[in-house]
């Protein structure tokens, strides 16, 4: 190993816990700084940054925002303008979708890259080597299956860009000196010119090697993945392991056909090796079967990915599962409290300044939003954010609640996202883009919809969205398939999940004439104040999921 992971890890660790032990005093002089610093940008100037002397006071002068405040700054960014949300020019653009489908770009300056690569990256060997500290270092560390990709893609203007799963490898490697010798697949493989599908490249590599140490992903729904096609595909990935060869039934280009080719040689042995297990044995304990070294699986699973991480668990059997971080689009929020576990979170002091909105129920008449030194143990908010890369008060959505604390810095656990309509496999499908995506629908299959409603379905193959819908008319063959169609246009994530497998295409069940109007009636029968009831369309509880399941017209 060229890399020293454990003194990496042991230093971010080392530094995690300075900054947890003082995270007061470290959050008051982060926001002094950024304000400082930032005092000349556009945004800067227009809420008197230069004037702002407490938190207290950067509350009362800067409003609560969401993407849709940044949307025109960002896009004065892109065209080349320069200190405008922030003195630091944006080194990265995270990609991700919007609230209607649209993309949206997040910056990220070097600053923000920096401290996200020593907590996203470099303290994962830190936990690992604490996990098994009294291992031998070479016992623990070695050849990585990395199941992400990191295409080489950039803005107009050269500014790298993609999913923020990508953004620390490829900033990492911006000069071309990221070590990936550690790393079952060349580097080409790991950094290719255009994003595809590699996964059965990427297996081949993986399965060569005997002495593989840990299996890197972000979420636990993609790692499963791989693992699932392997299994389905062993027969043949042994195969071609044996003859050396690409069977013609794999969708891989020319150019990665001959590349695998040329890179991995028969290897009748390994094969012979790994042909005992068929691929029904793989279905528990898959990965000490076939690489009976790894130490651990890295994938954010949990509560949040309960479908994913059942079945990982089945895959890894003994072997823990990292779910190593709390993070989106807009920064690295928090990191995992300990190894193999699940839903704990140490709030990172120096990510970002976190602000806290009590929940209404829980907050009587005070609304002020909290400070990280406010917190108390067992109570639930909304997560304010301002990073280093020009959000500020940033409305996350996201409600969390406090289960401890590491220092002065907050454990939370993800609870659940404000306005998130359905998550099955990390593409969070909100509200507009599901009406979107109906709206689309019901226009192009000549329905009349009086109302729909939506949960995830889970009884297949694979997780599906089941959509309940009451109409006029009839349905055409081909339904589901459109509206699948119209799901991927709406939301960038739900496509690639379809793409990659890991969301089935949605049903459809018809309602019975009036179901929404009885529900209606049922709500204001048991006391609900129907005046502002703006009609259900998330099934989050067993009793809707149940009154809808009863109103389906084969049911009735």
């Amino acid at each position: 190993m060229k890399t020293n992971y454990a003194k990496l890890g042991q230093e971010a660790m080392a530094r995690l816990e300075a900054s947890c032990s003082r995270a007061a005093f470290v959050q008051q002089a982060l926001l002094e700084g950024l304000l400082r610093r930032n005092r000349d940008t556009v945004y800067g100037r227009k809420y008197g940054f230069n004037s702002i002397r407490s938190a207290e006071e950067y509350q009362k002068r800067v409003p609560v925002s969401s993407y849709r405040d940044y949307e025109a700054y960002i896009l004065r960014m892109i065209d080349g303008e320069e200190r405008v949300l922030t003195a630091e020019r944006a080194a990265y653009y995270c990609i991700s979708s919007g609230t209607t489908g649209e993309a949206k770009y997040v910056p990220l300056t070097e600053t923000d890259l920096n401290i996200q690569c020593i907590y996203a990256y470099s303290a994962v060997f830190g936990m690992v080597r604490e996990y098994y500290k009294d291992w031998p270092g070479d016992d623990i560390f070695g050849k990585i299956f990395q199941i992400g990709e990191f295409a080489r893609t950039c803005m107009k203007d050269g500014t790298m860009n993609g999913i923020r799963s990508g953004c620390i490898y490829q900033w990492m490697d911006r000069d071309g000196g990221f070590d990936a010798s550690d790393y079952c697949a060349p580097k080409e493989v790991l950094f290719p010119d255009e994003l595809e599908d590699l996964l059965y490249v990427k297996a081949r590599f993986a399965l060569a090697e005997r002495g593989l140490r840990a299996i890197h992903g972000v979420f636990v729904n993609r790692v499963a993945g791989a693992m699932d096609y392997i299994r389905r595909n062993w027969d043949t990935l042994l195969r071609d392991m044996e003859t050396g060869g690409v069977d013609a039934g794999i969708p891989l280009s020319g150019r990665w056909r001959d590349f695998v080719k040329k890179s991995l040689p028969p290897d009748p042995q390994r094969a012979r090796e790994l042909g005992r297990y068929s691929g029904e044995d793989l279905r528990r304990g898959m990965i000490q079967k076939i690489w009976p070294d790894v130490r651990y699986v890295l994938a954010i699973g949990g509560k949040t990915f309960p479908w994913f991480t059942e079945r990982m668990r089945e895959y890894a059997g003994n072997i823990p599962i990292h779910s190593y971080a709390y993070a989106a689009s807009e920064g690295i929020f928090g990191l995992a409290e300990r190894m193999d576990g699940t839903d704990a979170y140490i709030l990172l002091p120096e990510t970002g300044f976190f602000e806290f909105l009590p929940l209404e129920r829980e907050a009587g008449g005070n609304r002020r939003p909290l400070f990280m030194w406010e917190l108390r143990k067992g109570m639930r908010y909304e997560l304010l954010f301002t990073s280093h890369s020009g959000l500020y008060r940033y409305e996350m959505g996201d409600v969390i609640e406090v289960s401890g604390f590491h220092g002065q810095a907050p454990v939370v656990r993800f609870c659940y996202r404000k306005h998130q309509i359905v998550n099955i496999a990390g593409e969070k499908c909100n509200q507009e883009q599901l009406e979107a995506a109906v709206e689309e629908f019901a226009r192009g299959a000549g329905l009349r919809i009086a109302g729909y409603s939506v949960q995830e379905d889970l009884s297949g193959a694979l997780p599906r969205y089941l959509f309940y819908i009451e109409y006029e008319g009839a349905l055409a063959a081909g339904a589901e398939e459109r509206l699948d169609s119209c799901l991927c246009r709406a939301n960038f994530e739900y496509k690639g999940c379809r793409l990659m497998h890991e969301i089935g295409r949605p049903r459809i069940s018809r309602l019975c004439a009036g179901s929404f109007r009885r529900y209606e009636a049922r709500l204001a029968a048991g006391g609900s104040m129907m005046g502002q009831h703006k009609g259900i369309r998330i099934l989050d509880t067993e009793e809707k999921k149940q009154f809808f399941a009863s109103q389906q017209a084969a049911a009735l």
